[in-house]
This record gives structure tokens, C-alpha cells and sequence, in this order.
């Protein structure tokens, strides 16, 4: 009997050590799971609705609390910033970020949720 119970608290260990080596899957990362490719903020307003991004262009204004316009060459977009994506970061007009996030098409509007977000130096 103590065999036993010995044997199963050595699988419960085990499987609990197994269930911790799974990588989290609502990390945050900027790299494997985000695409390479930066795109223009032309081609980011035709984009299909959900899909996700890379852009890069400088903050034009604050149009809300959490939301801003972002521009390049090409043209304007509206963007979602929450507050735990600056992570600290002090960003002037000056600065050049790239910004990665899920296109939010609307029957009037297209606009880009930030998941990540990078100065450019």
C-alpha cells in the first residue's frame, strides 16, 4: 500500500512538472508569432478586418486616452494603445515606432489594436 501511494504522488509530480514546461500562449512577444514584413499604413487601412500587422510611422496627435494617429509616406491611421503596451516608454513626435497589432475594420473606419510597440532608434 505505501508502494502505492509513494507511485502516485511521484505521477502527480511528474505531471504537474509537465504541465508547467507549456509555453504560454497569451505571451506577449515581438518576433516568431509577428509578421516580419512592415507594411505601409495604405496598405494596413485595406487590410482584411482581423487580421494582424506591422507598421512603422510617427504619432501625429492623441485623438483619446488610448487612442492616437499614427502616420507615414503613405497616409493616416487610427490607433488603440492600452496603457500596459507602453511598458514605461516616454514617446515624442519625434520618434519613429513600429507597431504591431489586429486591424479593426468598421463599416466607416479602419483602425489598428496595438499589441506591441518599439522605438526605432
Amino acid at each position: 500500500m505505501k508502494k502505492l501511494a509513494a507511485i502516485s504522488i511521484f505521477a502527480g509530480i511528474v505531471g504537474l512538472t509537465a504541465c508547467n514546461n507549456q509555453p504560454m500562449s497569451n505571451q506577449q512577444t515581438f518576433g516568431a508569432n509577428t509578421p516580419s514584413q512592415t507594411i505601409s499604413i495604405k496598405q494596413a487601412l485595406s487590410a482584411r478586418d482581423d487580421s494582424y500587422v506591422t507598421i512603422e510611422g510617427k504619432i501625429l496627435s492623441q485623438v483619446d486616452n488610448d487612442e492616437y494617429i499614427i502616420a507615414d509616406a503613405s497616409g493616416q491611421i487610427r490607433v488603440e494603445i492600452d496603457n500596459h503596451i507602453w511598458r514605461g516608454q516616454n514617446v515624442s513626435s519625434q520618434d519613429k515606432v513600429r507597431l504591431y497589432g489586429e486591424i479593426d475594420s468598421e463599416w466607416n473606419k479602419t483602425e489598428l489594436k496595438v499589441r506591441e510597440l518599439t522605438i526605432i532608434k
